[in-house]
């Protein structure tokens, strides 16, 4: 029975070390790379930044060598003019009176063939190694060229050196040369040096910086290379047989077992910049980040061994447990599928009943009035009938969508403006006829606003405003009241609070039954839908929605004396909002009197009750079947032909968008300012969002409205 947590443990243990390895392996491959190229940056930033003083100070020191054999050269040329005895024999006096005139350490005057005639120097004897130079050749030319100046410098083995300058003179035949003296002090002092340069590099930090110029070192920061050839010392020697310049190499001598070393070379104008390290100073964080990775990962799974340990130890009760609570959940999944099961069985009842109520009543006065066929008040009144029983059909149906969309989260919300006063009165206009046929009188006692313009979901808003104010009507008695108000709570910069407050003298609801109000499908009374046409959705409808705007809902109810709601939403202010219209103003239908429209529709029994409804307002209609149809219909015909199209959604070939942006995009003056209103039975404002997206201007819902059509129609063709 062990053998397999023995097998377990073994695997996990192999399985810690292969991945302790691998991690190893990982880190120092990504850290010998970081170290290699952070080392060849280094390098490279100090070498080019030797490189480039160097270059700068051999430049200067050129400049300032220039200026003085200009200022030595000048002097003499000066001191040949000043010199007129018109004779070979030159007194000292005069040479030292020039000397002290041209701030010149000496003068030497020569004959041709360079023999000192005369000579004056501020250290004595003349050097030995200016005599040999006033006896070369190029220096004796300039006697027989007397426009010719002749200037060098003199490297004295001192470090100090001479300037010397020569030319022919004037008054007789010979050659005058003057010379200034740069002592050693001065020099080491004062003169650009480029192991000045290399006075803040440290060796172990930095790794050795070397300058070479022809075979000597001329300067580094290790003190004990200056003035050693390059092949004296190892690493450079290696360094110069790669011979790759601007790039980090590595270097050994395989005949010496000693380290190797890790170097950059650069080449300057006329020097070499060498930088080098010794292997394992390179890879410092290589060896830091392995150390970390291993301590790390050990402590990592030493904690993950500490805890396996004890989940061991843990592991019968924990599996016990788990099967207690596995038992526990089949039982309560059980219970909830037989509950799922028994909702859907009286869901599927419900809805059976709700919806075979209203089509039998339809089919029934069908029947009632093929029966009474020549008497004109039964069929009246049969038609009354079978249109209330359609409006409750047509009030199921959307209850049951909206349940649905709410429940499964779909329900997208608008974010437009509208007037809250205006939506209110609407609604009460709508709803005093359907109140005043059981003398239920409706009162709007108090509805003005500080901020009646507001910006939200107007449809929502509605839909949740008239289910409240539909059942104060249903659960009501008959001649009673409903009083509706309308307050702002508060208001914030750009938001307000409202409070929407319906009270009726209804039946009211028990305690009891008020804990379930907002359930779907909850009804007090057995009796309710046959008595008062309920569907158990208006009130779980209206909460969902409340909840979606961030709102609050609440109410107080006595059976039999009636219920009160309170409403509370938040709303942005429309600050930007145009005056409202009167409310109760009569539509101006004139404008649709001989309007001809492009209307587009698949279904036989829509299109014949579309243009019944257009042609009795004075219309004049054109069918199209399909969106193609449609599409091809317009092109066709010549601008201004149609005032306006109404585009069923769902047809075949093309739909209502389709053919609508295929409208929009032919290339004529009316493609893109005729109204094209989206008739469907599409009702949810996802569904809205896309008509407007396509191109519509408007979204009409099936079955369609007549006074909302004309009114729409009006509203665009008036323009």
């Amino acid at each position: 029975m062990q053998t397999k947590p023995r097998r377990t443990v073994l695997g996990f243990r192999l399985l810690t070390v292969v991945i302790g390895l691998l991690l190893l392996l990982i880190i120092g491959l990504y850290s010998i790379r970081t170290d290699n190229f952070e080392g060849e940056q280094n390098f490279a930033s100090r070498v080019d930044y030797i490189k480039d003083q160097c270059d700068d100070y051999t430049s200067l020191s050129l400049a300032a060598e220039s200026k003085s054999m200009l200022r030595i050269a000048e002097a003499c040329e000066q001191c040949a003019r000043d010199i007129q005895t018109g004779t070979n024999a030159v007194e000292a006096e005069v040479l030292s009176r020039c000397a002290e005139n041209h701030y010149l350490t000496g003068i030497a005057v020569l004959d041709r063939d360079g023999n000192v005639v005369q000579y004056f120097s501020k250290e004595g004897a003349l050097p030995q190694q200016l005599l040999q130079e006033l006896a070369t050749a190029p220096l004796l030319d300039v006697a027989a060229h007397p426009k010719k100046t002749y200037s060098v410098r003199l490297v004295c083995d001192d470090d100090s050196y001479l300037d010397l300058a020569a030319s022919a003179r004037t008054d007789a035949d010979g050659i005058v040369a003057a010379f200034y003296h740069t002592p050693t002090d001065y020099v080491h002092s004062y003169n650009l040096n480029c192991q000045h340069l290399l006075a803040g590099f440290t060796t172990p930090g930095d790794g050795t910086l070397v300058v070479t110029r022809g075979d000597s070192i001329i300067a580094s920061n290790d003190a004990s290379l200056l003035g050693l050839a390059p092949d004296a010392v190892l690493p450079l020697q290696l360094l110069r047989e790669r011979g790759r310049f601007d790039q980090m190499v590595y270097v050994r001598d395989a005949n010496i077992r000693s380290r190797g070393y890790f170097g950059y070379a650069t080449q300057g104008r006329d020097f070499y910049v060498y930088a080098y390290l010794p292997e394992g100073t390179i890879y410092t964080k290589t060896i830091k980040n392995l150390i970390f990775t291993s301590v790390a990962y050990l402590l990592i799974v030493l904690m993950i061994e500490l805890v396996r340990r004890r989940t061991l130890q843990n592991y019968q009760q924990e599996k016990a447990r788990q099967e207690h609570a596995y038992q526990a959940s089949l039982e309560q999944a059980a219970h909830r599928a037989e509950a799922a099961n028994i909702a859907k069985t009286e869901f599927l009842q419900r809805m059976s009943h709700d919806i075979r109520t209203p089509i039998n009543g339809i089919r029934g006065m069908i029947e009632i009035g093929n029966h009474y066929s020549t008497d004109m008040a039964k069929q009246a009144e049969c038609r009354e009938k079978i249109w209330e029983a359609s409006g409750l059909l047509l009030e199921l149906v959307n209850e049951v969508l909206d349940m649905g969309k709410l429940e499964s989260g779909e329900i997208v919300l608008e974010h437009r403006p509208f007037n809250m006063v205006t939506l209110l009165t609407g609604l009460c206009d709508v709803l005093e006829k359907q109140a005043a046929e059981r003398g239920i009188t409706i009162r709007c006692e108090d509805i003005a606003l500080p901020h009646p313009d507001l910006i939200g979901s107007p449809l929502h808003v509605k839909r949740l405003v008239m289910n409240i104010i539909s059942n104060a009507i249903k659960y009501n008695k008959d001649n009673g009241s409903i009083t509706l108000t309308l307050h702002e709570l508060r208001s914030e910069g750009d938001k307000a609070w409202v409070r929407f407050t319906c009270a009726d003298t209804g039946i009211g609801m028990s305690e009891e039954f008020q804990k379930h109000l907002f359930e779907p499908f909850a009804q007090e009374l057995l009796d309710a839908r046959s008595t008062y046409g309920g569907t158990g959705l208006g009130m779980p409808i209206a909460k969902a929605l409340i909840d979606a705007m961030g709102g609050t809902i609440e109410f107080t109810s006595r059976q039999g004396e009636g219920t009160t709601y309170y409403i509370t939403l938040p709303f942005a202010v429309d600050h930007a909002a145009a005056p409202q219209p009167l409310p109760g103003a009569p539509a101006d239908l004139s404008a649709l009197q001989g309007k001809h429209i492009l209307l587009a529709e698949d279904n036989d029994l829509n299109l014949e009750i579309a243009e019944f409804l257009l042609q009795n307002a004075g219309l004049r209609t054109t069918a199209a079947r399909n969106g193609q149809e449609a599409v091809t219909i317009f092109a066709a015909s010549a601008p201004g032909t149609f005032d306006a199209i109404l585009m069923d959604v769902m047809m075949p070939q093309l739909d209502g968008y389709e053919a609508t942006r295929a409208i929009r995009a032919l290339d004529r003056p009316d493609a893109g300012t005729i109204p094209i209103f989206a008739m469907t039975a599409n009702a949810f404002t996802e569904d809205r969002r896309r008509a407007y997206d396509s191109g519509m201007n408007e979204h009409l819902t099936k079955p369609l409205e007549p006074d909302t059509l004309l009114r729409t129609l009006a509203k665009y063709l008036q323009r």
